[in-house]
């Protein structure tokens, strides 16, 4: 099968990338159209975000930056999350709210649209309306509640999958297809949105993804930019930023993207630090939520809860991250000339986040199933391991067995068997039976014609 026109064997994927055909780019953009369709009708089948959980927070918060007031979005404590997502988010309600959800709307206490007769909509008690035209009151009640919104972080995710594919060069019609149909129909994915609205966790890992491309690029600061901007959106990104580090071919380029990271991160977190330090550093401690108060992990089934079950499941992971790569940073195959041990290494850190937490909501599963098949489509090999994986987990959280050390060591043995997917590619033969093509020589990329 010959390459596409204007790449070789040898293009590494720190190597400018190819400029592709407008037909190719055309095709590209429409799976992600069809796709984006799916997960939209995907989302309002499953009512859209609910009227509990984090979205009055996440919503109150947006609002607020939208209005300008700061200190009212700083001083709420019950969102254990930096301020990243609100702080993207808040332009778009600010610029279009009629489009996403104005700030003077809310989130009904029902979750589904009060019914229809005719071109007219009845009232229901308990529904709140919001908005004082006829076409707003007639959207659902959580497209009304910024919720559109939160259906648009999932393009943010696509992109930044999408984007390692293409700077590992592993771009093939069929590995989009088959990616963003993945995207589309996994269940952690809009379970994001309508278990507990937290886009925020989707857009992260989009960001972190982005991030992860560049580094595949070579491209230290912009890296960094995204890594800070996914860090400061949810704390779970610095596991994809570590790994990123590691791979950086000297210290020069490490510091650069650490470097842009810690910018990104103390810029976005200082105004909230300056008007209220203490709901601030709560939030992004995570132990203002008190700790999970539901689900079966081991840690649960020990009767550990609070603020000791929250220190456990935000910090082991890094302490994991750290201790993995002191030990893959020792290795010569690990750079960015080599993406599939990258996004192995990626996806041990990433999925050690599952091990150690304290309660496991389906959500959850989203960083490490996407990575777990990403690591099959970069290495360019058949994806039914990690689609098996990715089933039973899902099906698994889904359930609940109902006796309560089936589901905490269930669970348990779920996560370590994605961590140890990462482990076997990373500690395994460098070919790992895919086909990933040869590193990037010194000299940079070696022009010639396309093979036939």
């Amino acid at each position: 099968m010959g390459l596409p026109p204007g790449r070789t064997d040898v293009d590494g994927p720190g190597a400018p990338p190819a400029r592709r055909p407008a037909g190719r780019r055309l095709v590209s953009l429409a799976l992600l159209v069809a796709a984006a369709a799916c997960y939209v009708g995907i989302v309002a089948a499953r009512s859209g975000p609910p009227a509990g959980g984090d979205t009055t927070p996440l919503t109150s918060v947006t609002s607020a930056l939208a209005d300008g007031d700061l200190r009212v979005a700083a001083s709420v404590e019950s969102l254990p999350n930096p301020p990243g997502y609100p702080l993207l988010a808040a332009p778009f309600v600010a610029a279009f709210p009629a489009t996403v959800g104005a700030p003077t709307w809310c989130t009904p206490p029902a979750r589904f649209p009060a019914p229809r007769v005719g071109a007219r909509q009845v009232a229901r008690p308990g529904v709140v309306e919001c908005g004082s035209n006829s076409v707003v009151a007639s959207l659902p009640p959580w497209y009304r509640a910024q919720g559109l919104l939160g259906v648009a972080s999932w393009l943010v995710l696509a992109l930044g999958a999408l984007a390692v594919l293409r700077a590992a060069r592993a771009d093939s019609v069929a590995r989009e297809a088959g990616l963003l149909a993945f995207l589309a129909f996994l269940p952690a994915a809009s379970s994001a949105i309508v278990q507990l609205y937290h886009p925020q966790d989707i857009v992260s890992l989009g960001l972190a993804l982005a991030g992860l491309a560049q580094t595949l690029r070579s491209r230290w600061g912009l890296a960094g930019v995204l890594f800070g901007a996914a860090v400061l959106t949810k704390q779970f990104a610095l596991l994809l930023l570590l790994p990123a580090l590691v791979a950086a071919p000297d210290r020069r380029s490490r510091w650069t993207t650490a470097g842009a990271a810690t910018a990104v991160f103390v810029v976005g977190l200082a105004p909230f630090l300056v008007v209220d330090p203490r709901a601030t550093l709560e939030n992004l401690s995570g132990f203002s939520a008190g700790g999970a108060a539901a689900g079966q992990t081991v840690l649960s089934l020990a009767g550990v809860h609070g603020t000791v079950a929250s220190a456990v499941a935000r910090d082991a992971p890094v302490l994991f991250a750290v201790a993995v790569c002191a030990w893959a940073v020792r290795r010569p195959d690990l750079s960015v000339a080599r993406p599939r041990m990258l996004v192995a290494l990626v996806l041990v850190c990433a999925g050690s986040r599952l091990v150690f937490e304290s309660v496991v909501f389906p959500y959850y599963l989203l960083a490490a199933s996407v990575l777990v098949l990403l690591l099959d489509l970069v290495a360019r090999r058949s994806p039914h391991w990690s689609l098996a994986w990715c089933a039973a987990a899902a099906f698994f959280v889904a359930v609940h067995p109902g006796n309560r050390a089936v589901a905490a060591f269930g669970t348990l043995a779920l996560a370590v068997t994605v961590v140890v997917i990462g482990g076997v590619e990373l500690t395994g033969r460098r070919d790992g039976g895919g086909r990933e093509p040869a590193p990037l020589p010194a000299g940079g990329t070696i022009e010639g014609p396309a093979p036939t």
